[in-house]
Formats: structure tokens, sequence, C-alpha cells
């Protein structure tokens, strides 16, 4: 049997993809090996961001489709493929979007919908379409990801953990920051809050990421947008106390980008270019165009405020992400 390698050079990391029958009986044992290749990739792009993993993601997807048509399994078999193959759809969709190429996000987290239907699971229903609330948030389109993610909590209703819950209301409430519904966002992120706290950490692999330091980010987000300035500081310091015990260079890049962005538009430049300094130290580490894309953000707007240090700030800036 053949066993391809993958090479990613944002890690130098050799990628070794486990080996799939081509022809014979899949069982659950293949559909294992699905899951530690999907986990090993989310490995990468927890530490180091999702550039160049979205091909590898789906190269293999084609890979276990290749296998799986010229293979034969029971119905639990394949439900289980559906299941595997509609996660790695929807990572795939995320290193997609984390690397800033929104329609081919689109059309991952699409094929991990059909998948999921196929597979009768809307737990994994539910990933996709945060995922998909997320990248309409982030494309400006308050309404839409509030209906995303409530689309979500009706069909898990009932059938969700409180981390997938917290995960979902603070998507509603963040699309609806978006479009100043200060009340409506409020409710969300209460709610967000009471969920997570109520319940016992998520088994579910994909919601392995999510933590306090996550619902905190969120609230920054929201308070940013409603103009809550001193809320949005407040939010992305405990977002930051968080993240910077968990060791990963992206979301650590990430949180120090918003309390630097959150400090800015508060008035406090002189901290704000503080924070922006200890993102700059951490962005050769990083291959995440979407948070390097908000670190840019930050530089254009400490120019645009006429701040004392801004040109230092951003001829740093330029010498480091030459």
């Amino acid at each position: 049997m053949q066993r391809r390698t993958f090479v990613l050079g944002l890690t130098g990391s050799m990628i070794v993809l486990p080996t799939l029958p081509d022809s014979g009986r899949l069982g659950m044992a293949d559909v294992r090996r699905i899951y530690m290749t999907a986990d090993r990739l989310h490995q990468l792009d927890d530490q180091y961001g999702g550039a160049q993993l979205s091909e590898a993601a789906a190269r293999y997807i084609e890979y276990v489709e290749h296998s799986a048509r010229r293979c034969s399994f029971g119905s639990r078999v394949q439900t289980a493929l559906y299941q595997a193959l509609g996660g790695m759809a929807t990572s795939a969709g995320w290193f997609a979007f984390d690397s800033r190429q929104q329609d081919t996000a689109r059309r991952w987290w699409d094929a991990g919908l059909r998948y999921a239907l196929l597979a009768g699971d809307r737990q994994l229903q539910a990933r996709v379409w945060s995922s998909m609330s997320h990248q309409a948030y982030h494309l400006g389109h308050g309404g839409e990801a509030v209906s995303i993610a409530r689309a979500a909590l009706d069909e898990t209703r009932g059938r969700r953990d409180g981390h997938l819950s917290s995960l979902l209301h603070s998507r509603v409430a963040q699309g609806h920051a978006l479009q100043d519904e200060r009340g409506w966002c409020g409710r969300s992120l209460l709610r967000a809050e009471q969920t997570y706290d109520q319940h016992r950490p998520s088994e579910q692999r994909w919601l392995r990421f999510y933590n306090a330091g996550e619902i905190h980010s969120s609230a920054a987000l929201c308070y940013r947008d409603l103009g809550q300035h001193t809320n949005s500081v407040d939010s992305a310091r405990k977002s930051l106390a968080v993240i910077e015990s968990t060791k990963l260079w992206r979301n650590l890049l990430a949180a120090h980008t918003r309390v630097a962005r959150a400090l800015l538009a508060a008035g406090e430049a002189d901290e704000a270019i503080a924070s922006g300094d200890r993102a700059l130290n951490l962005l050769p580490q990083v291959r995440s165009p979407r948070v390097v894309m908000r670190l840019a953000e930050f530089r254009d707007g400490l120019i645009d405020s006429g701040a004392p240090g801004a040109t230092d700030f951003s001829d740093r800036y330029k010498a480091v992400a030459a």
C-alpha cells in the first residue's frame, strides 16, 4: 500500500498520512485513522495558523473518498465515514478561512453540511453553521451571523452540551453587536457565560479549543463594535490572561492584537503600542493571514490617529512583516 506524505513549509514538518486500503473492506480502525489525521492538522493550525493546511486537508479528503469508492463497508462504517469526512471538510473550510480564502471556505463548509446530512449528525451540522456564522461576522454581515447561529441552536435544541451552547450564543451576540442591538447582544453574551459555567467540558474533539478566553474574546469584539471601549479593553485583557497559558502562537498574536486595538479605540495609544509590539514579536512564528491582517489594521489605525510613536511602530511592523 502506498503511503502519502505532505511537507508543510510553515513548520518544516512532514505529515505522514495514515494508509487506507485501495480495495477490500474499510472498518472502524480506518475511520479512526482519518480522525488521527484531522487531529494532527488541527495541532498545527492551533500552534501556527491555517496557511497551507487547507490544501493538505483537501488532498487527504480526496484520498479518503477514493478509498471509500473502491472498498466495501457496512452501514455503521458508512455513517462513521460520512461523519469523519464531514469533520475533515469543515476543518478544511476553517483552514481556508484562516488563510482569507473565503470562497474556498464556503465550498468546504457546503461539503461538510452534505456529509453531516448523510450521516444524520446534527452536532456536525452545528459545527459547520458555527463556522459559517463566524465568517459572516468577520465579513460584516451581522444579520446573517445571527440567523445561522440561531439555526444551529434550533437544530440541536436538547441535544447539545454546554460548550456548544456557549459557542453558539457567542456567535449570536457578535452578530447582534454588528447591528448595534445592545440588548440582544448583552442577553446572548450572558447566555454564553451561563451555559459555559454550568456544564462540564465538551467531549467533542473540535470543541477542545473553546475555553473562557474565547468567551472573553467574543465579548471584547462585541463591546468594540458597540463602542463600549472600556469594556472591550477589560474583556480583551481577560482573554489574553487565559490564552497566555496555552502557548499557542496564533492565539497569542490574536489576543495581543485584540488588546492593542481595544486600547487604541479607548484612546490609550502608548499602551496600545506596547501591546502591538508584543504582537510583533510573535509575528514571525505565525502563518495566519486572517490574524496578521488584524495587526495590519491596528498599524493603519495607529497611523490614522497621529499618535506619537505611530510612525516608529509602522517601521517596526514593516521590518518584521517583510
